[in-house]
């Protein structure tokens, strides 16, 4: 293999790399929605905890903390923030639950 050939593949993979992770960072979503939230809506799979989202039909990975903090016998409606990958997954990570109208 020559020298040259060797900077062609070089090149080649560089490219390949960067246009996977241009594509990869485009199709990361941020979302802010205001959404009720119901114990029907919370599952369990695997240890790990779940708000399913009917409209999106996301599995939003909730942490126990923020599982802790729902009130659902006294709120109905909740600010989400979770982020998603369009591209690659059907389920995301949700960042903050606040109770919609509750001030801090």
């Amino acid at each position: 293999m020559t020298q040259l050939q060797v900077f062609k593949t070089a090149f080649i993979a560089l490219l390949v790399i960067f246009v996977l992770s241009f594509t990869y960072m485009f199709s990361q979503v941020d979302v802010i929605t205001t959404k009720e939230i119901t114990e029907e809506q919370i599952v369990e799979e695997d240890g790990q905890h779940y708000i399913v989202l009917e409209v999106e039909s996301r599995k939003l990975k909730i942490s126990e903390e923020l599982l802790q903090s729902l009130e659902l016998d006294k709120y109905k409606e909740y600010k989400i923030s979770y982020s998603y990958n369009k591209l690659f997954s059907k389920t995301g990570k949700i960042d903050s639950v606040i109770p919609y109208g509750k001030t801090p």
